[in-house]
């Protein structure tokens, strides 16, 4: 089973003046899951007893055109996640038609795992763990036709369990005590028709 932390040998290697962390990612797409890494290879596990990573292959990306933000932990969970796609000159049609489709993605699950590699041989040092699950919101696509990044925000499950703020426009009057605009929204969504004073 995969841990949730690296093993003494990955530990080691991440203590190292030379490192190579590689990501693991796992998006669970309603046309299909995609599984990708930034390693200068393609993966295939087996036998690590996680039903994500088990007789799938992460095909490798070019890491200068992928890019996983930092994860940041904070009481209640962590931040959220942005993951981004650069450099898209030439995508094929369904990609973008998927990545444009707000079902695709909306609350489903994205997990990252990390190894370590050999700076040297590229081979991998200890075992895989897993450091990032959540859920995936609708991606922002930004740029023109020479150059467009696809911005992708992942919540924790954490996140998704927190209790809403219950804060409304109508609560604008607890930061600025001389705001009378709910009060007035209310009047005239109620038919007054003339001012109050």
């Amino acid at each position: 089973m995969i841990d949730n932390r690296p093993d003494a040998a990955a530990q080691a290697a991440l203590a190292a003046d030379v490192r190579r962390p590689v990501t693991f990612a796992f998006l669970d797409l309603a046309s299909g899951p995609i599984r990708v890494t930034n390693a200068p290879y393609s993966f295939t596990f087996s036998g690590t007893g996680d039903e994500d990573l088990d007789g799938f292959t992460f095909e490798a990306l070019d890491p200068r055109f992928v890019s996983v933000g930092p994860v940041k932990a904070r009481e209640g969970g962590s931040d959220t996640l942005t993951l981004q796609l650069s450099g898209l000159t030439s995508v094929d049609d369904e990609l973008m038609t998927d990545i444009g489709d707000r079902a695709n993605y909306a609350g489903r699950d994205c997990r990252l795992w990390r190894a370590m590699l050999d700076p040297q041989n590229l081979t991998q040092i200890g075992t895989l763990w897993s450091y990032f699950t959540g859920y995936m919101s609708v991606p922002h696509i930004q740029g023109d036709r020479q150059n467009q990044t696809i911005n992708l925000e992942v919540e924790t499950y954490l996140a998704f369990f927190g209790q809403a703020s219950n804060r409304t426009y109508l609560d604008q009057q607890l930061f600025d005590p001389g705001d009378r605009s709910a009060e007035l929204a209310i009047a005239i969504a109620n038919g007054a028709s003339r001012r109050r004073t």
